[in-house]
């Protein structure tokens, strides 16, 4: 299952993307590792970023979101699932990754959740100066299904496939990351 969407953002979401996200409003948070590798150990690529509901599998019994944005995020992500005409049953996990020149070429290859079987949207909200930080998105033997090439307001939907994603050598890279039931 692979899905790009564009034109499917508010003025409201994009007036928020453009002045809270984008315009140093949003709080970002340094993370030390962008995923965990095979052997469950932290891959020391380090990002940063504003956890809107923490993954499922840290949330504490009766935990809802971790942001005062959420409701404005939770808009943005209904605008994607109106246009594509899907209803999440629960959400996983949603997050604004912040990426830049860290001095890694890329993440590590991982899925968000090993052990759930989930959907994924992300959500770019930038134009990256650095084309080549893309979004590659593998099939179960590791072979590439997808590069996709970041672009302002465009989303893509994918299975829980493994992926990764290169670092911008210039510039950086945001994104709404959001895996759902």
């Amino acid at each position: 299952m692979y899905k790009e969407v564009e034109n499917f953002l508010s003025e409201n979401n994009i007036k928020f993307i453009d002045d809270t996200i984008l315009n140093s409003k949003l709080p970002f948070y340094h993370h030390p590792f962008s995923c965990l590798d095979k052997d469950n150990k932290p891959d020391t690529k380090c990002f940063l970023s504003h956890v809107i509901l923490k993954r499922i599998e840290h949330r504490q019994e009766g935990e809802l979101y971790n942001s005062s944005y959420y409701p404005e995020v939770l808009s943005i992500l209904n605008s994607f699932f109106k246009k594509i005409k899907i209803k999440p049953k629960e959400y996983l996990r949603i997050a604004i990754n912040y990426t830049y020149n860290n001095g890694h070429k890329k993440s590590g290859t991982h899925t968000d959740h090993p052990k759930i079987k989930h959907k994924q949207v992300l959500i770019y909200l930038n134009d990256c100066l650095d084309k080549n930080a893309k979004t590659v998105i593998l099939d179960k033997n590791k072979k590439i299904i997808k590069e996709v090439s970041i672009k302002k307001h465009k989303a893509v939907l994918f299975g829980n496939n493994l992926h990764y994603h290169y670092f911008p050598k210039k510039g950086c890279r945001v994104v709404l990351v959001c895996t759902f039931k």
